[in-house]
């Protein structure tokens, strides 16, 4: 066996193994919080609301669980000072250092922005305790109670799970019929 070209590959995936640096991690940093009339102005939705349930964990198309990013929390909404007249919104925020800690049953006045996921929100925001969201609440004046919303459809993700499925299932049984054909042929 020569050993050139083992020697070759050898060194090139050393080379590349010691060649590249890790990536550097950021913790999560804020210039300045904006004040309570700025912070409006720049958010898609602020509401007070309580926790309902905080979603860390989702299922894939087999039912089994992983850990979802961002973790998604479910609010009943009390009062909305900017954006969506409903009882009922869900929030998205990081796992990460950036992402704000909720607890279910607290109570939270929440700046949320649009993400490609949907509303999100986390440090960076003026989101906090209602308790402690005193200055906050004297800013933002009253807010208006909003208009009960219908219950969401609990069957899109066993909806979308079956359909997937269904086509998964049709396009393989379609590429069986076709090779056989090409056999024939």
């Amino acid at each position: 066996m020569r050993r050139g070209p083992v020697l070759l590959v050898m060194l090139l995936l050393g080379g590349l193994m010691f060649g590249f640096e890790p990536a550097p991690a950021y913790a999560c940093s804020c210039v300045d919080r904006p004040s309570p009339a700025i912070a409006l102005q720049k958010s898609a939705v602020v509401f007070a609301g309580e926790v309902l349930s905080i979603r860390k964990k989702g299922l894939n198309l087999f039912g089994a669980e992983y850990d979802e990013h961002p973790i998604r929390v479910a609010f009943r909404v009390t009062e909305i000072w900017k954006g969506a007249d409903a009882d009922r919104l869900t929030v998205r925020t990081s796992m990460s250092t950036c992402g704000f800690d909720f607890d279910v049953g607290r109570q939270y006045l929440v700046y949320a922005y649009e993400s490609p996921e949907g509303l999100a929100t986390g440090i960076c925001t003026r989101t906090a305790d209602l308790a402690k969201a005193s200055d906050d609440l004297a800013a933002l004046g009253k807010g208006k109670v909003p208009s009960p919303s219908q219950e969401p459809d609990k069957r899109g993700p066993y909806l979308f799970r079956t359909g997937t499925a269904i086509a998964a299932i049709s396009a393989f049984v379609l590429v069986i019929l076709l090779l056989r054909l090409r056999r024939r042929h």
